[in-house]
């Protein structure tokens, strides 16, 4: 696909990998088959026991050590592992791209993505993610579609509502350089702070219908397909058990150390969203009715109304 860019951008592929060996093959087989050549994978493995790191040593000799770069994760988990990745200054490229250990990308995702990125502002933050196609293990068989999303990108949404999965998601630099000032953010999910941070600031974030990457549904997913009666069953049990008024009040201790200079219309919305949810219900309700916050679909926003109902928001 022809793109906008007056030369060919420089990508840095970050992926991050814990006794992934199982399918970490496929998934570099399939980074090597891009259509677009221009990128350097950067690998933080996070204290592997198993064969995935003569794996990526096998790959480096392969490829070259100026390809694939392997470094060592923090064994903090997978969101500090993919914070750390993200963060670090010295990974210097045009457009950053995150990668799980065990999907296979499609042969254009690289080329399309950066199509799609072409056509935003780049003076501003930039976040671009999409949907995924569920397979099965073997990739035989196409168990589904993640859900498609058609209400605007906001951090009204944003601040409920993470959008998209980490794998999808490709960036700028000013949004990286943002990101860099909160190094040690204790957030929930590396991709939903992605998606609040862009947002908070004023950026640009595209949602793509169209999707580039086989996410493969296995017993060692961390995090399986989001859609199916099982799936919103357990969305259910987290709003019950207050999982996701954890969530928020973890955002809003972060939120609390950021500095406030050009951040004064979206910190007064979450000062407001903080206020309201102690209060008696007529109040919380204005959550919704007068500050505008929202999830994306029909059945995620009713669950909007039950937490807050419940005071579990």
């Amino acid at each position: 696909m022809k793109s906008s860019f007056k030369k060919p951008p420089r990508i840095a592929i970050l992926m991050c990998t814990y006794n992934g060996d199982q399918f970490l093959e496929e998934q570099l087989d399939s980074i090597e088959s891009q259509d677009y050549k221009n990128w350097t994978l950067y690998v933080n493995d996070d204290g592997s026991k198993d064969n995935t790191l003569n794996i990526l040593k096998r790959y480096q000799k392969k490829w070259g050590v100026k390809k694939l770069i392997i470094r060592c994760g923090p064994q903090k988990g997978f969101c500090q592992n993919f914070l750390q990745i993200i963060n670090d200054p010295k990974i210097k490229a045009d457009f950053y791209f995150l990668s799980d250990q065990d999907d296979v990308w499609m042969p254009h995702k690289l080329s399309h993505t950066l199509q799609k990125l072409s056509k935003l502002d780049a003076l501003k933050p930039n976040l671009y993610c999409a949907r995924t196609t569920y397979i099965s293990s073997n990739l035989k068989y196409i168990l589904g579609y993640s859900e498609v999303f058609l209400k605007p990108l906001s951090f009204k949404n944003a601040i409920v509502q993470s959008i998209a999965g980490g794998n999808t998601m490709a960036f700028n630099n000013h949004l990286k350089k943002i990101a860099q000032k909160y190094p040690k953010a204790h957030v929930v999910s590396h991709d939903w702070w992605l998606y609040i941070l862009n947002e908070l600031v004023g950026g640009q974030t595209f949602y793509d219908p169209e999707s580039t990457i086989l996410y493969r549904q296995h017993n060692k997913s961390l995090i399986g397909a989001n859609t199916g009666l099982i799936a919103k069953l357990r969305r259910f049990k987290m709003l019950l058990n207050g999982k996701y008024r954890e969530y928020n009040t973890q955002h809003f201790e972060v939120f609390n150390k950021f500095n406030k200079d050009g951040l004064r219309r979206n910190l007064e919305i979450i000062d407001r969203f903080f206020a309201l949810r102690d209060k008696p219900l007529k109040d919380r309700l204005l959550i919704i009715k007068e500050m505008g916050i929202y999830r994306q679909t029909f059945d995620t926003h009713l669950g909007l109304y039950l937490g807050l109902i419940l005071k579990k928001i």
